[in-house]
């Protein structure tokens, strides 16, 4: 066979080769453009879908409070009620997020779950009463009672089971547009507090104030973790200057605020893999808005402590009690009916405002306290850490101003 035949079968050869290869390629690019174009049409009409079904479904953030019936949980759905966040967020509020330097923006339209111990409240009625005149904010008052298992178990299915249902809210403007709840926020407020030494108390009031204070929040909470990893909410738990300095005649309730305090501070680390806020709020001192310091409930402890005594303590303490109570009832007649709101221009507001809406909220919220509080707190603080307990006790005891025993058997004895 000759070069040239050669040549020329090899030329064919490698022309059907080439034209293969080119064959193999344009159906290969062919299919792969194919399956681009699918997947950007399939991905727009996916955002097509979820843009008409945002457009038909807006969320309303629901906040759950407890403790309603009267003091800061009172105050805070009243403010909402009267349409009063609005206009603080509106005109005087200087709340910034530090993270990304927006204004705190608080919706207009929210709904609230409002837990009361006793729905038949005064307080409770007046929360219902005005809330039928507001068409922003939806109002839901239930019983709650933090010592019993199936009152809490009932709260938590009628919040779960609210989240479940569409809001039957008529939009004049596009009447396709329906709404639903999102949890944004759980606000355990409610609190129970004894005023009285602590061999004072019986083992009914130190469990009611552990069970109001810490083991009913706890069960609440964790109960809704589920919903709240969900929806990425958020925990305020209210806690009190007695979880950083206890003190005397309020011991226990100040070991249920410290208890409450290192939870929050302990459970925010795992639960913020959840997406879950953890926060702790210290409202400062509004005790003439809070019925804590009822003087029909301290009557009726009064009278459970002395039957709970033996005849030793009762004459060991009895007039000293007398003393100690009669000391208290002179501030019943400066503590405001549950009707009376907080000032708005507390400070109080604003600090909630913040660990509810901001979109970074802070761990700790601190509301300032009266400067008397301040100065007390730094001395007995240094005391302290200085190891010098003796005069920090002397320092806590100044600040507290309930009377001693020991003065009351000197003055005892000079009137004898």
């Amino acid at each position: 066979m000759s070069i040239m035949k050669i040549f020329q079968i090899l030329n064919v050869k490698n022309h059907y080769v080439i034209q293969s290869c080119l064959a193999i390629s344009l159906v290969t690019v062919t299919t792969w453009v194919t399956k681009i174009l699918i997947k950007k049409i399939r991905m727009r009409q996916n955002d097509n879908a979820q843009q008409c079904v945002n457009n038909k479904i807006i969320s309303i953030p629901l906040i759950v409070i407890t403790g309603c019936d009267t003091g800061l949980g009172y105050s805070i759905v009243m403010r909402y009620l009267k349409g009063e966040h609005i206009n603080k967020n509106q005109n005087v509020n200087k709340i910034y997020n530090i993270f990304n330097n927006k204004a705190l923006i608080i919706p207009s339209r929210i709904a609230i779950v409002a837990f009361c111990l006793n729905p038949d409240s005064p307080g409770a009625k007046c929360l219902l009463q005005l809330s039928l005149k507001n068409t922003n904010i939806q109002l839901f008052v239930r019983q709650l009672d933090l010592t019993d298992t199936d009152s809490i178990k009932s709260g938590v299915r009628f919040v779960t089971d609210l989240l479940q249902t569409n809001v039957d809210i008529n939009d004049s403007h596009n009447e396709d547009v329906f709404f639903k709840y999102e949890l944004h926020a759980l606000v355990n407020n409610a609190a129970r507090m004894v005023m009285g030494e602590y061999e004072w108390q019986t083992s009914k009031m130190i469990k009611q104030q552990f069970e109001v204070n810490i083991l009913g929040p706890l069960m609440l909470t964790a109960m809704l973790l589920p919903t709240f990893r969900k929806y990425k909410s958020r925990v305020i738990n209210v806690i009190s200057h007695c979880a950083y300095l206890p003190l005397p005649g309020v011991s226990i309730y100040g070991a249920t605020k410290a208890a409450i305090r290192a939870w929050t501070i302990g459970t925010r680390v795992e639960l913020d893999n959840h997406g879950i806020k953890m926060i702790t709020f210290s409202p400062g001192s509004f005790y003439l808005h809070s019925s804590i310091m009822n003087g029909e409930q301290r009557m009726i402890d009064y009278e459970d402590i002395c039957n709970d005594m033996n005849k030793e303590q009762l004459a060991y303490y009895g007039a000293f009690m007398d003393t100690y109570q009669n000391y208290l009832s002179k501030i019943d007649a400066f503590i405001n009916p549950p009707e009376i709101t907080i000032p708005s221009t507390n400070k109080i507001y604003c600090q909630m405002d913040s660990a509810l809406w901001a979109v970074q909220p802070k761990a700790e919220y601190n509301v300032p306290e009266p400067w008397r509080y301040r100065i007390y707190f730094a001395v007995a603080w240094t005391l302290s850490s200085l190891g010098l307990h003796y005069f920090k006790d002397k320092v806590v005891r100044k600040f507290v101003a309930t009377p001693q025993f020991h003065n009351n058997i000197t003055s005892s004895v000079e009137n004898v």
